[in-house]
């Protein structure tokens, strides 16, 4: 993940225990929005995988600004009229990668993101003949 940085915006990371002490210990059911995600470096591209069970790829937003990545969601429950945001982590993107390349699918509550490496980033494998001398 050399090129393929992880930004972390979750200010609130260090407030936990502030948090739990303040709600009783029984906080996690609301900051469940915060996800974490999967990173996998692979040959040609890098891989980030969020499991967000429960919400609509429309509410989903990956965006690019200025090299910059990051995934948002705004759920929305109108059984129970409440909504929620999160904010994933952000990634800086290499400059050599072309944004219009990036991909992202989501399939059963999970998302990938698809970052095609730049030609100089991708892992050269090759064998080499080795060649008898008399």
């Amino acid at each position: 993940m050399s090129n393929l940085a992880r930004r972390n915006r979750d200010i609130f990371n260090h407030f936990d225990s502030m948090f739990d002490d303040f709600f009783g210990g029984n906080l996690q059911p609301y900051m469940s929005a915060r996800r974490q995600a999967n990173v996998v470096n692979r040959d040609e591209d890098w891989q980030i995988v969020f499991a967000i069970p429960g919400v609509d790829p429309s509410e989903v937003e990956v965006k690019i600004d200025d090299h910059v990545l990051s995934v948002n969601y705004n759920a929305k429950n109108t059984e129970n009229h409440f909504s929620f945001v999160s904010s994933f982590n952000s990634w800086n993107i290499d400059r050599d990668v072309n944004p219009d390349n990036i991909q992202a699918q989501f399939k059963n509550g999970v998302l990938t993101i698809t970052v095609p490496k730049p030609e100089s980033k991708k892992r050269v494998v090759k064998t080499i003949e080795v060649k008898a001398i008399n």
